[in-house]
């Protein structure tokens, strides 16, 4: 089976589908990547075959021009890209007999229907798919009627938004027009593929869509000796990092963030990631501050993880038993943050744009004086460090070519 994985987006978008592409691999399928440019060279380190779509996405949410917290400026930016996506999916899916599509799938879709093969979307939270239980909003907690109601205004107002871009393209391919990219995108077979006991997939989800585990990427680097040193000089330190965000206030709590290691009578490592918070601060004898560090060797060696709640960062820190504390940046962020304060896992979420030191404070200071959020982070993570999505994934990917061929 030749499958090309058509993925847009950030680390989030990548590193689940890059998993998949290894199972692929090892049951003898040829997986192929369309990615953004930044992620290329990574992606061809683990011996794929990937084609840029011209878009360096760490570059543009870096940059000034985009404010990815900004519903409007995220519909400007996916118009701006889309003519991008359809021609460097159009070219890569040459001889693919199935397509995936991830993150910001614009263009897959269409091409699996020029291609006449099926295509699949993969999505990483419960909240991207239609239901009554999980709105792709900051607000988690509203009646299911209200929820479905919000579905149809979102599919509505991305068709007005998203429409125009998507039907040229297709009419570029000689293809028919569609009324409803969302509707569109759940004819199709979705994987959710998001623990299922963090996530769990609402029962009226679309028919079309089935859950796996997460989708875990291995990674067996070893922290830098500085990091390792840090470490072993006292008691577990709180990890505090954003990953692929770039959060315009997110300077003042940064600045900040010495007084709440001194305030909490803690210790801190600080990942710069995307936001360059590395530039922002500098280590002292309590605070450590890295570029970035591997998730899988760090995390259980904290006391606790601060982070924005992105699928990949939440499933790793649950899977090392360590409780978090959660700012929240945008779409599915909420709806993790929701999920780690009902299991227990952390206290309430605050949003970054809402977060200063004496909020985060008061957050680090109910993780680190009881004994709740830690016991129940151990509990839970010894059952969800045993889960991974990838082999069930491959079994449904190829049950669905077999259909197709049948």
């Amino acid at each position: 089976m030749r499958i090309l994985i058509a993925t847009h987006g950030t680390r989030g978008d990548v590193q689940p589908v890059l998993a998949l592409a290894i199972a692929l691999r090892a049951r003898g399928h040829d997986a192929r990547f369309v990615a953004p440019a930044n992620f290329v060279e990574w992606i061809a380190s683990y011996g794929f075959r990937c084609e840029s779509d011209g878009v360096d996405v760490e570059a543009v949410l870096r940059g000034p021009d985009l404010d990815f917290q900004s519903v409007r400026s995220q519909m400007r930016y996916m118009k701006k890209i889309a003519p991008r996506l359809f021609d460097a999916v159009e070219r890569a899916s040459v001889g693919a007999d199935l397509i995936l599509g991830a993150g910001i799938p614009i263009a897959a879709p269409s091409i699996a229907d020029l291609r006449g093969v099926p295509y699949v979307n993969a999505v990483f939270c419960p909240c991207a798919v239609p239901s009554s239980l999980a709105p792709p909003i900051r607000w988690q907690t509203l009646p299911a009627w209200v929820n479905r109601l919000l579905w149809r205004v979102i599919a509505q107002a991305i068709a007005v938004m998203l429409g125009g871009p998507i039907n040229a393209g297709r009419a570029r391919l000689g293809l028919a027009p569609i009324k409803s990219p969302i509707k569109a995108a759940t004819d199709h077979p979705i994987i959710v593929a998001a623990d299922s006991e963090l996530a769990p997939l609402p029962p009226d989800a679309p028919p079309t869509a089935v859950r796996t585990d997460a989708w875990i990427l291995e990674d067996n680097r070893d922290l830098d000796p500085a990091v390792a040193a840090f470490i072993g000089a006292g008691p577990p330190p709180i990890y505090v990092g954003f990953g692929s965000m770039v959060a315009k206030r997110l300077d003042r709590l940064v600045s900040s963030l010495a007084r709440v290691a001194a305030t909490c009578g803690c210790r801190m490592i600080v990942a710069g990631g995307w936001a360059a918070l590395d530039g922002l601060m500098s280590s002292s004898n309590d605070v450590l501050v890295i570029a970035q560090a591997p998730h899988q060797a760090l995390f259980p060696r904290v006391a606790a993880v601060v982070h924005h709640g992105g699928a990949g960062t939440t499933t790793a820190a649950a899977r090392a038993g360590v409780p978090q504390v959660i700012l929240p940046h945008i779409l599915d962020q909420y709806y993790w943050a929701h999920r780690i304060a009902v299991l227990g896992l952390g206290p309430e979420s605050l949003p970054v744009e809402r977060a200063d030191a004496k909020a985060l404070a008061d957050r680090l200071r109910l993780v680190l004086d009881g004994t709740r959020f830690r016991e129940r982070a151990r509990d839970v993570g010894a059952r969800v460090a045993g889960r991974d999505g990838v082999a069930p994934a491959v079994e449904h990917l190829e049950q669905i070519l077999a259909r197709c061929r049948a």
